[in-house]
């Protein structure tokens, strides 16, 4: 069966799972491959088509955006804050809205999908760098939010390995959502 994720939905066979995907505030920053060269670009500048840096649960690759929307307005964002578990001098954060789906680990280093506002400040995250844990989420009213959507479900923004999903408002169990993410991971 084929799988895709559109700036709406992910289709997978017969089955569809329904997502808001407007997600990051615009000065967040991601890598994309211009010209052969890997340069940063905040997300408000990325085009449909380019190729940012993502991962695929095994190594890093570029993915090919699908779109990216703005949304105007002023809108709840979390700042989410995490210090490297080897060096906790290194930090690293990234602005996104409540509803969005981040991608943490257990402590036996298996993935698990967390809606924001359902954090509780000490997941454990990865990044470029390695693994980060979160110590502390920031609420802040921003202005405009921007709808990334890559083929594949995920990016690197601001160095931290995260979804380009939003759960919408039905997110209690994410567990088939995690397993339709990880077939999109294989392909």
């Amino acid at each position: 069966m084929q799988s895709y994720l559109n700036p709406a939905f992910i289709i997978y066979g017969p089955i569809i799972i329904i997502f808001k995907i407007i997600c990051f505030a615009g000065n967040t920053l991601v890598k994309v491959l211009e010209n052969g060269k890997e340069i940063e670009k905040e997300i408000k500048d990325v085009k449909k088509d380019e190729m940012v840096l993502v991962h695929n649960g095994y190594e890093k690759r570029y993915a090919k955006v699908l779109d990216n929307k703005k949304s105007e307005g002023e809108f709840e964002f979390f700042v989410i804050k995490a210090k490297n578990m080897k060096d906790p001098s290194k930090t690293k954060e990234v602005t996104i809205t409540p509803e969005h789906i981040m991608i943490t680990f257990d402590d036996k280093k298996e993935i698990k999908l967390v809606v924001a506002k359902d954090l509780k400040g000490d997941e454990v995250i990865d990044t470029e760098e390695g693994f980060h844990q979160i110590y502390e989420i920031e609420k802040k009213k921003l202005k405009d939010k921007y709808m990334l959507s890559v083929k594949g479900g995920c990016v690197f923004a601001n160095g931290i390995f995260i979804s380009t999903i939003c759960s919408g408002d039905n997110a209690k169990d994410l567990k088939p959502t995690l397993e339709e993410w990880k077939k999109l991971q294989r392909e």
